[in-house]
């Protein structure tokens, strides 16, 4: 079922042997390795809208400052908002394909991204346009910025793949304040998950890949990302920055983790202990992604 996704998979002897292959080989940990980075998807819906929110891009990028002088390390991947997808819409209506509608919301992530390296005190000057560039500006002390970097893959899964690269933490940041059974904007008994296991945060959106209509709070290959290297992942509301920074403190705070661990919360969202291996979601969760070219960059 995964085959587009194939460069996520692992096969079982695989798995086995990661931990015991990472610490045989040549592989050395980065700096960032020490649990004080973070790689953030900021989704377009927090900063930027409709066109850019110069009040909330300034709020966010001092807390950032702030941070990282308390000696946190980031990378910063930034959606595209309302106006990418009107810029989308417009190619759309003059023929424009899947590629080419893809490729003109990079372009406008990258302006986006661009707004932070002026606001960022310790911000690398350029936007990164690939992953290993974000390493070498992370180990020169400095934080990358970037927005979308490949077609077919949202600005959730760059973040994701930096995570991984760097063995830091996944946070995404939207205008939800966690995962939902449905978006609760519109359907008022949504559930909130308090944690999900990386099998559980899948099967969610992979159910939801055969729906139509709602929004998604992340795509696929970033979840197959996130599971594969059992990145830590947390989803939080992008308007509460006092929430974020007492996340990165390692304070409580309300949001959305997602961990190997399976936790009771998680089991009681079904009435039953979930299953290690793939499960199907209940009917009654009404979870369903974005229309195509709809994801938030």
């Amino acid at each position: 079922m995964f085959d587009m996704f194939e460069m996520f998979n692992q096969d079982e002897q695989k798995e086995e042997q990661s931990e015991s292959s990472v610490q045989g080989s040549s592989y050395e940990p980065t700096q960032a390795s020490d649990g004080r980075f973070f790689s953030i998807s900021v989704g377009g819906s927090v900063l930027i809208g409709e066109k850019p929110d110069v009040a909330k891009i300034a709020k966010f990028s001092e807390s950032i400052n702030k941070l990282a002088l308390e000696g946190y390390k980031f990378a910063l991947v930034v959606g595209g908002g309302k106006a990418c997808r009107r810029y989308q819409a417009a190619a759309k209506s003059l023929g424009a394909n899947n590629f080419f509608l893809d490729s003109i919301g990079i372009e406008v992530t990258r302006v986006n991204a661009s707004l932070l390296t002026q606001t960022i005190e310790n911000a690398a000057p350029q936007v990164i346009t690939n992953v290993p560039e974000a390493k070498k500006i992370i180990d020169s002390g400095k934080i990358p910025i970037s927005g979308g970097m490949m077609p077919g893959f949202t600005t959730d899964a760059v973040a994701a793949l930096i995570a991984e690269m760097m063995n830091g933490t996944f946070i995404n940041l939207s205008n939800v304040d966690g995962v939902y059974s449905a978006d609760p904007k519109k359907s008022p008994s949504a559930k909130f998950y308090p944690q999900l296991s990386y099998e559980r945060l899948v099967s969610i959106i992979q159910v939801a890949e055969t729906k139509p209509g709602q929004n998604v709070v992340l795509d696929l290959p970033a979840s197959l990302i996130l599971k594969r290297s059992k990145i830590n992942a947390w989803f939080l509301h992008g308007d509460n920055l006092e929430n974020f920074e007492n996340a990165v403190r390692g304070l409580e705070f309300k949001g959305t983790v997602v961990s190997e661990e399976i936790s009771e919360q998680e089991a009681n969202t079904t009435g039953r202990r979930v299953p290690r291996k793939r499960h199907k979601i209940e009917e009654e969760e009404e979870y369903e992604p974005p229309k195509p070219h709809e994801i938030d960059f």
